[in-house]
């Protein structure tokens, strides 16, 4: 196992991985999907305040760091003169299950599931996006995605008490991450749709 300050090199891994990402959103070569990029802002702080009060410990930071750095991405989404993906009707259902998640939570407030909860709503934010990379990849930097995974496989390496409440978030932020990369850089939507259209 890891020390646990390495969860602050692990925020700085993705951090680092994050600016080709803004980057090229700012020259317009990236397009964030907005409704995704600020729920897995508004998420993540949301779950950074049950991990505090279930007394997680330093591996909340990454949950912090989560929910802070979407902000920037959203502050590129609007400098750029591309803007942002177009938002469709199958964007706002995923929008409003992410939101009926959070409502749960709140009713609920409980812990563990409320961590559950939370990650379902993310899951849903996330659709959008992981949608838009399975279409057109070359919407999309694969580094944000990339780094966001192994920051949260070092933050996984600091663990010393497996409990729910401190593995199940950065274990779903790897695996998550690590979907979208394989996606982004394999271009499996347009290989896909290939391979169907060869079966015609």
């Amino acid at each position: 196992m890891l020390p646990g300050s390495f969860v602050y090199v692990g925020a700085a891994v993705y951090l680092i991985g994050l600016i080709p990402y803004l980057r090229d959103t700012l020259r317009g070569e990236t397009a964030p999907h907005r409704v995704t990029w600020f729920l897995w802002g508004f998420i993540p702080l949301v779950t950074y305040v049950v991990q505090v009060h279930l007394h997680v410990g330093v591996q909340s930071f990454l949950t912090l760091v989560f929910g802070v750095s979407p902000i920037l991405v959203l502050g590129a989404s609007v400098l750029s003169k591309a803007g942002s993906w177009e938002i469709t009707l199958f964007d706002w259902v995923c929008a409003s299950l992410s939101l009926v998640g959070l409502s749960v939570y709140v009713v609920t407030a409980r812990g563990v599931l409320s961590i559950i909860l939370l990650l379902i709503a993310d899951f849903a934010a996330a659709i959008p996006t992981l949608r838009k990379s399975w279409t057109t990849p070359s919407s999309e930097t694969w580094t944000a995605f990339a780094f966001g995974a192994g920051s949260s496989i070092i933050t996984l390496l600091t663990v010393t008490n497996f409990d729910v409440a401190t593995v199940l978030f950065p274990a779903y932020i790897a695996i998550q991450n690590t979907a979208a990369v394989a996606i982004i850089t394999l271009e499996l939507g347009p290989k896909f749709r290939r391979r169907q259209a060869s079966l015609d």
